[in-house]
């Protein structure tokens, strides 16, 4: 499932514009903070739920036990429990996706009612960073060719960047995980195993949900995206996972919590060759 940005629905609520998707179980949203930040918004609300924020332009403040400014091009996660809220002094645009557990009403009867007002037009497309960055919790890199992948445990989710180098002619084997992603560059085919394609764009989100029938995803050149995989199906071993998500996990018994504490660990290639040798036989990528 494809959603272009012009298809993102717009409301306003709470003294910011919000432009969103519901995309099966998960929503993808984008906040668009005023020119002067977040003052006299809903943003500055204590609040104790649970954040995955991926910052399109400006610089957005998080204030709770350890304060951070997360800039521009971070992808972070604020896990649920402590108070926090958010503060930012100019124009910041954050987009993320989170999990959707009962129906959503959206039905202008509904948004009434909760005080929400459905916007006719949503404005011109989200801006996108040149690059992508976890901050403030773990990541692990593995960097193999022109493909470079970051992922993160945020909470229930894995967060993956991938970063795809001039050329890279990437094509990875049927997946059946479930994954909600954004384009940030470039362009990605989703090669459906019905033989059914999907051509992703810039600023395009997208969903794949969990298969048979599977999916897999090809990439010849430039691109950037990040995605999310629920960690309880990546437990699940009687699915198809693409070799590339299962390297950049580690297992219940291996992984370190995602508590907030930042660091990032570095993946050798030639380990990661080693590991799966016979990816590295058959001139796949490995990754």
């Amino acid at each position: 499932m494809r959603v272009s940005p012009r298809e993102l629905k717009a409301v306003r609520a709470g003294g910011l514009v919000s432009r969103y998707a519901l995309l099966g179980d998960a929503a993808f949203v984008v906040a668009d903070l005023p020119d002067v930040g977040t003052a006299d918004t809903s943003v500055e609300e204590p609040c104790r739920l649970e954040h995955w924020g991926l910052v399109l332009q400006g610089d957005l403040t998080l204030h709770g036990r350890r304060n951070r400014t997360f800039e521009s091009g971070t992808a972070f996660y604020v896990p649920p429990g402590p108070v926090h809220r958010f503060s930012a002094s100019s124009r910041v645009v954050v987009a993320g996706f989170a999990p959707v557990t009962e129906p959503i009403d959206e039905s202008p009867e509904a948004f009434q009612a909760r005080g929400i007002e459905l916007l006719s037009r949503g404005g011109p497309p989200p801006p996108r960073p040149g690059s992508m960055r976890v901050v403030g919790t773990r990541s692990r890199t593995i960097e193999l060719g022109q493909i470079e992948t970051e992922t993160a445990l945020m909470g229930d989710w894995l967060f993956r960047r991938s970063t795809f180098g001039a050329q890279s002619g990437y094509a990875e084997p049927w997946c059946d995980l479930p994954h909600w992603g954004f384009v940030l560059d470039g362009n990605v085919v989703l090669h459906w195993e019905s033989q059914d394609l999907e051509l992703l764009g810039p600023g395009d989100v997208y969903h794949c949900p969990g298969g048979p029938p599977g999916h897999r995803m090809e990439v010849a050149d430039n691109a950037l995206v990040v995605d999310y995989t629920p960690v309880s199906a990546l437990d699940d071993e009687r699915v198809r996972r693409a070799p590339r998500t299962v390297r950049a996990y580690a297992p219940p018994a291996t992984r370190r919590a995602s508590n907030g504490v930042g660091g990032e660990d570095k993946v050798d290639s030639a380990d990661v060759r080693a590991q799966y040798p016979e990816r590295a036989k058959d001139g796949a990528p490995v990754t």
